[in-house]
């Protein structure tokens, strides 16, 4: 079974954005905490002040951030995948997808022998992980 092209290319996303959901959910956490918002010294005379969110309703809105919840959501599939995919499977994906800056092809992961298996295997190894996170998203 090949991916959709689409489909190919989000898994691929999720992957390359993998390493950073612990910042992207930092960042969003924070802006919620504490939200940018324009000092109006006249606001009290206006009547316009508004009151600081309670914590009760900062946590509500953490917990049920669409985005946050996205993130937390990929994060986990692509973590058990890792953990139930074989060493060769995990090395392709993390050095091919995950790595800022990849050191290896495909070929080059096979002909250095850092994974032991041909390059139609490990190809096949790539599609199946692929074709189980799309089914996971």
């Amino acid at each position: 079974m090949d991916l959709e092209k689409w489909r190919f290319e989000r898994v691929k996303q999720v992957l390359r954005d993998y390493p950073e959901y612990d910042l992207k959910i930092a960042k969003i956490e924070e802006s919620i905490r504490y939200p940018h918002k324009p000092d109006d010294y006249a606001s009290d005379r206006r009547g316009t002040k508004t009151t600081p969110e309670t914590a009760t309703e900062t946590l509500w809105t953490i917990q049920t951030h669409d985005a946050i919840n996205q993130f937390r959501h990929n994060q986990k599939v692509v973590n058990e995948l890792l953990e139930e995919c074989g060493v060769d499977t995990e090395t392709i994906i993390r050095e091919l997808y995950m790595r800022k800056f990849p050191r290896y092809t495909m070929q080059g992961l096979v002909q250095e022998q850092k994974i032991k298996c041909g390059r139609d295997k490990a190809f096949k190894l790539r599609n199946r992980f692929f074709e189980e996170l799309d089914r996971a998203l």
